[in-house]
């Protein structure tokens, strides 16, 4: 069988993603999506896009709103402006109204801990996804994403916990974990490797 080659590749890298929910609700209260961009015509990266539901936050907490925390403004643009406001995690959302903030982030996985630090001028986010349930390799063709579609393949690994810390405060909410269609584990935790997007296409 004949290697299949396509082109242009968008973007390839790492994104996981976490949304945090009221207990035993489907109300969101934290949606986090972390692209790690090893290659891009934009060049390499790192964008967290961090949606935070100011009435859950705890008090005390002085920066309340959520933000766009990236070392590549013009990568961070793009990928939010074409992929992350069509996720279905950030579905009513206002992801492309919230601000870029100039922040550098650091990322460890030691195999079953995925620590995320995002650092800005005022705020300091840390994210954690541990104890992985599953993995399993997606390939989704033609993934809809407004206007266009994308070939995606990917490494998902749901996991069983999360957690969001903004200036050393925790952000209240838990992670939902259920199992799929095919009886295996599902997550709204969940890692994401080895990560590639291909095209855009016209649906």
């Amino acid at each position: 069988m004949m290697a299949k080659i396509k082109r242009p590749v968008f973007m390839c890298g790492e994104n996981p993603g976490l949304r945090l929910y009221v207990p035993e609700t489907e109300q969101r209260v934290a949606v986090a999506s972390y692209w790690h961009c090893t290659y891009s015509p934009w060049g390499r990266g790192n964008a967290l896009v961090l949606w935070l539901d100011e009435q859950a936050l705890p008090e005390g907490l002085s920066w309340r709103s959520g933000g766009i925390f990236t070392d590549n403004v013009s990568l961070a643009h793009e990928l939010v402006g074409t992929l992350t406001q069509y996720f279905q995690e950030f579905q009513g959302l206002p992801v492309t109204e919230l601000p870029y903030l100039d922040a550098t982030c650091e990322h460890v996985f030691d195999g079953m801990r995925y620590s995320l630090r995002c650092r800005a001028e005022s705020v300091r986010v840390e994210i954690i996804w541990e104890e992985l349930l599953d993995q399993k390799r997606l390939d989704w063709p033609q993934f809809p994403a407004g206007p266009v579609v994308y070939d995606l393949t990917t490494v998902i690994c749901p996991c069983r916990a999360g957690y969001i810390e903004v200036n050393g405060l925790s952000v209240p909410g838990e992670v939902q974990v259920g199992q799929a269609a095919d009886g295996h584990p599902s997550s709204s935790a969940f890692l994401a490797f080895a990560e590639s997007w291909v095209g855009p296409r016209r649906s």
